[in-house]
């Protein structure tokens, strides 16, 4: 009880730090915006987020986009995030108290009888540059360039981009196709282990294969939309992406039980887990369509897509927003987002040992069956000066199978799939 009210202060904390930076960051950017050139346009946006006794995240951006004599358009966006806390390295709660190496080989931590083994070392900042640049060919014809790079501790990426659009039958009709790539570099803390193997104790030495790897993709869009009439907005996308490369978590393991679901030591810890292994490429597709609908001065809109791929995975997803225009100056904008999973072929909350391990193997629960809900609302409204600014309340949920018809005994009683919540809170403010 008292590890979970000191997370919960620590996140009362945060909100409370977080609206004293935009309180501060309001006025500040407020007196600065009239320092902007007019033909600039800036956008800051603060962004809290909290799963209560897991991860948190707080993540300041900052967009400028500046518009031409010609029409041309270049947008630039800085993104910092800054997350913290505790995150579920794979293994499945027991009923016995449970001892982990951390992904360093130095020094380990412990999982308490019928808790979801989390790792409390996860801290990692990361900053994201994109910038992109829209130009038309003629009338009728445009080009949107883009190029990105992130950099993690572990983690590094650079991409770019290129979208062609192109409108038709008298500008009612709007034909656009996309191409992407990114190329990531991932360096895992400790290195690599060997996809498969045992965890070691961390007075024992780990079979490594290496401190980092590489992962490519590329991706494909053709889209249209449609002017159904002078109020409807319709939006129909496919999309396809092939990745190549190292697609393995090298902090994900998964526990091996005997056939009654109880630990077996090994390796110096007081259970056997092994390094999870996933396909060494991905191809992904979507469907995407959009209805934006303008109702006696509100708007909603309405999306859909599913999607599928290659490791088993198929999912859904509808989102809608309502835009409830109480004045010029102040809207209210209610959101509802439901997501639904069919897990990977290769996930499993657990093995047991006298089974043949397969090719690929994970218990990392983003990889299973579940669904999640989010319910959010945005209220907007004019500052002192005249500025544009939102704020935006978020809860999501996320659940999946607790108590699946594979369990082993001793697992029945456990929750095998514990409830994910999460609270974001995001300000916006344009210069």
């Amino acid at each position: 009880m008292q590890l979970a009210s000191r997370k919960t202060n620590t996140f009362t904390d945060k909100l409370r730090s977080a609206s004293a930076c935009l309180l501060g960051a309001s006025a500040a950017l407020g007196a600065q915006a009239q320092n902007l050139p007019q033909d600039w346009q800036g956008d800051m946006a603060l962004l809290v987020y909290s799963e209560p006794n897991r991860v948190s995240a707080f993540e300041p951006a900052v967009a400028l986009k500046k518009t031409f004599d010609d029409d041309s358009v270049l947008g630039v966006k800085l993104v910092l995030d800054a997350l913290s806390g505790a995150s579920h390295n794979g293994a499945t709660a027991n009923a016995a108290p449970q001892t982990f190496t951390r992904p360093s080989g130095h020094g380990s931590y412990t999982a308490n009888p019928n808790e979801t083994p989390l790792d409390d070392t996860f801290r990692d900042t990361r900053i994201n540059l994109s910038i992109n640049y829209e130009h038309e060919l003629n009338r009728l014809e445009k080009m949107v360039w883009g190029g990105n790079a992130s950099s993690e501790y572990d983690f590094l990426s650079v991409g770019g981009s290129g979208t062609y659009v192109r409108d038709i039958n008298h500008r009612n009709t709007s034909l656009s196709a996309g191409f992407s790539f990114e190329v990531d570099s991932i360096k895992a803390v400790g290195g690599f282990a060997q996809p498969l193997s045992e965890m070691q104790a961390n007075t024992l030495a780990q079979g490594k294969i290496g401190s980092s790897h590489t992962r490519t993709m590329v991706e494909m869009l053709l889209g249209v939309t449609q002017i159904i009439d002078h109020k409807t907005l319709m939006q129909l996308n496919y999309g396809l992406a092939l990745s190549d490369g190292e697609h393995t978590d090298p902090y994900k393991i998964i526990s091996v039980l005997d056939s009654n679901g109880d630990l077996m030591a090994a390796n110096g810890l007081n259970g056997t887990y092994l390094y999870e292994r996933r396909p060494g490429s991905r191809v992904r597709q979507n469907v995407f369509t959009k209805v934006k609908r303008f109702w006696f001065g509100d708007v909603t809109d309405v999306s859909y897509r599913y999607a599928w791929d290659d490791w088993g995975i198929s999912s859904h997803t509808i989102d809608t927003h309502y835009r409830y225009n109480m004045s010029a100056t102040f809207y209210l904008e209610p959101h509802l987002r439901f997501y639904q999973q069919q897990g990977a072929d290769f996930y499993r909350h657990s093995i047991v040992n006298t089974e043949v391990v397969p090719n690929y193997l994970s218990a990392d629960y983003r990889l299973a069956d579940m669904q999640a809900t989010t319910v959010g609302l945005k209220f907007g409204f004019l500052s002192p000066r005249g500025h544009k600014s939102s704020v935006r309340l978020e809860y999501y949920r996320q659940t999946g199978n607790s108590h699946p018809s594979d369990a082993l005994p001793n697992q029945r009683a456990l929750d095998l799939y514990p409830t994910v919540q999460a609270y974001i809170v995001q300000y916006n403010y344009q210069l």
